[in-house]
């Protein structure tokens, strides 16, 4: 009996294996083929609409508490830059609307599920009001501070404080994959003219990004 349990067994967890890596594989290819539509399709509407079919094909069905995330995190980030491009913390080179790209209103939506999903965690069935804090307070250095230094210092204590109420396996794993993706994105983005940081020299990406993207890590249970 026990024989059997473990020859059924084996075939469903290599069966389950494989699916989670036919899934890990086509995130991927979302996240490269996203930051390449981002980087060298012209035009932010083409870019839009080429990246809005993307997610629909590579994210498939989207859960209510998903669609609660996305939106919770797009209208946060949307309030958050339009303070920071008003404080000229950073430009866009084609703006659209309020300073930026119509397809920045659904960005930081997508880096959020998109990375809850390529590490297998889950949206929360009810928003967290203590996420939700996080998230806002996290986004004040950003709308109120323009000196790159003193972001930077500001951004780490938020990014620590982030951590002392955020400090799960999960959490951890979260905030280093959004760093990596942010660096990504940052370097295809300031490289392919996107937009730009006029206080950073040499047209480079300021050290702060990496204190921002891993606080993102206190947006997903918003």
């Amino acid at each position: 009996m026990t024989q059997s349990k473990v020859e059924i067994r084996a075939p469903h967890h290599h069966a389950e294996g494989k699916r989670q890596s036919r899934e890990k594989l086509v995130l991927l290819c979302q996240l490269l083929g996203t930051v390449a539509v981002l980087g060298w399709v012209p035009g932010n509407g083409a870019k839009l609409a080429t990246m809005v079919v993307l997610w629909g094909f590579t994210f498939g069905h989207l859960s209510r508490a998903e669609l609660v995330t996305l939106a919770g995190v797009n209208l946060i980030f949307a309030g958050m830059n339009t303070a920071a491009l008003a404080r000229g913390i950073f430009r866009f080179d084609h703006p659209d609307l309020f300073g930026m790209p119509v397809y920045e209103y659904l960005m930081w939506g997508f880096y959020t599920l998109h990375t809850t999903r390529s590490l297998g965690g889950t949206s929360p069935r009810q928003p967290s009001v203590a996420a939700a804090i996080g998230a806002i307070l996290f986004a004040m250095p950003f709308a109120t501070i323009a000196d790159p230094t003193l972001l930077l210092l500001a951004s780490a204590v938020m990014l620590v404080a982030c951590f002392v109420c955020f400090h799960e396996p999960m959490d951890w794993s979260y905030a280093g994959y959004m760093a990596a993706l942010g660096g990504l994105v940052e370097i295809v983005g300031v490289g392919t003219g996107q937009w730009h940081y006029p206080h950073q020299p040499n047209g480079g990406v300021p050290f702060w990004f990496v204190t921002m993207w891993p606080e993102l890590d206190c947006s997903r249970g918003v």
